[in-house]
């Protein structure tokens, strides 16, 4: 399995796991790191967090929370590659 690393700039935190189709968010919450969410489907926009480097993708086509450049929905996208994330 090809293994991905996400590194959180402003919280000095650095995770390294396996690739799979799951959110961010679970990753997050997995890994102890501490995130802000409410809805875990994409409406509320609690969960945004920018991304700096890297890509990830959508598994819903449309959220209901207004994103601003470079912001993500932690709680619905997907990892796809190396990112860098500032929460």
């Amino acid at each position: 399995m090809k293994k991905n690393k996400i590194i959180i700039e402003n919280k000095n935190y650095k995770v390294i796991y396996t690739k799979n189709k799951i959110s961010l968010l679970k990753i997050l919450i997995k890994n102890n790191i501490p995130i802000d969410y409410q809805c875990k489907e994409g409406y509320c926009g609690t969960c945004r967090i920018i991304l700096i480097q890297g890509k990830v993708y959508y598994l819903k086509k449309y959220t209901l929370a207004s994103l601003q450049k470079n912001e993500i929905l932690s709680c619905c996208c997907i990892v796809d590659s190396n990112i860098k994330i500032k929460i």
